[in-house]
C-alpha cells in the first residue's frame, strides 16, 4: 500500500483541466492573430502584383522610347476571372513586353485588389489605368470616365 502512494506522488503529467486551459489560450491567440496574418499576406500579394504589372508597363515605355521602334499604343487588360493579361487590343504591347524578356504567360495577379477587370491604356499621352485601386497601387494616373 505504501508503494501505491509513492507512485501517485511521483506522477508529473498534466491534468485534463490544464490541457484544456492551454488549448483555450492557443485558440484565443489564433483567433486574434489570424486576421492580422491574412491582412499581411494580402498586402504582400498586392505588392507582388504591382511589381509584375509595373514591370510590364515599364517594358512598354522603354520599348516605345527606343528610336528603332514606333510608339506603342493600345490596351492591356487584366482579366478578373483568371488574373491573366489579355493583349487582344494591343499586340504591339505583348511584343514589347516579350522583347524585355518577360514571359507574358507567366504573368498573373493573385491579390483581390488586382484581380478585377481593369484596362491599362498606352497612348502618346502616357499610361492610364481604369481602376482607381490598381492605379493607386501602381502609382499611375486613372482614366477619367
Amino acid at each position: 500500500m505504501n508503494n501505491l502512494k509513492e507512485k501517485k506522488l511521483d506522477n508529473k503529467g498534466f491534468s485534463l483541466v490544464e490541457l484544456i486551459i492551454v488549448i483555450a489560450i492557443m485558440a484565443v491567440l489564433i483567433g486574434v492573430l489570424a486576421p492580422q496574418y491574412l491582412k499581411y499576406v494580402e498586402k504582400s500579394r498586392v505588392s507582388a502584383d504591382a511589381d509584375q504589372i509595373d514591370a510590364c508597363i515599364s517594358a512598354v515605355e522603354i520599348y516605345s522610347s527606343d528610336p528603332d521602334h514606333s510608339v506603342v499604343t493600345g490596351k492591356m487588360k487584366i482579366v478578373a476571372s483568371t488574373g491573366k493579361l489579355d493583349f487582344s487590343d494591343g499586340a504591339d504591347i505583348e511584343t514589347a513586353i516579350k522583347d524585355a524578356g518577360i514571359n507574358t504567360t507567366n504573368v498573373s495577379v493573385k491579390s483581390k485588389t488586382f484581380k478585377k477587370d481593369c484596362t491599362i491604356e498606352f497612348s502618346t499621352d502616357g499610361v492610364t489605368v481604369t481602376d482607381a485601386d490598381i492605379a493607386k497601387a501602381l502609382g499611375r494616373a486613372t482614366a477619367t470616365p
